[in-house]
């Protein structure tokens, strides 16, 4: 991934196994995917059940995560 990629969020996860897994469901396909907010978790556990563990990928290849990983989008106008 070049430097100037950007990144954007597929999914949010309470926990850190259920990211690792998604990550690697989007690797096998051929999707780059990094597990983003973990450290926040073991110093502020708090923050996480707020935030969540970000999972992300390059931007460009956010529709095919999205189609690997099965999340819906909401329409555009809203619902």
């Amino acid at each position: 991934m070049a430097e100037q990629d950007e990144l954007s969020t597929v999914m949010t996860f309470s926990n850190r196994p259920e990211a690792d897994l998604a990550r690697e469901r989007l690797e096998g396909e051929g999707v780059e995917a990094f597990v983003m907010d973990d450290m926040t978790s073991g110093v502020m556990p708090y923050v996480t059940g707020v935030a969540g563990i970000r999972l992300q990928v390059p931007t460009e290849q956010l529709e095919k995560a999205r189609e690997v990983l099965g999340v819906q989008t909401a329409p555009e106008g809203g619902a």
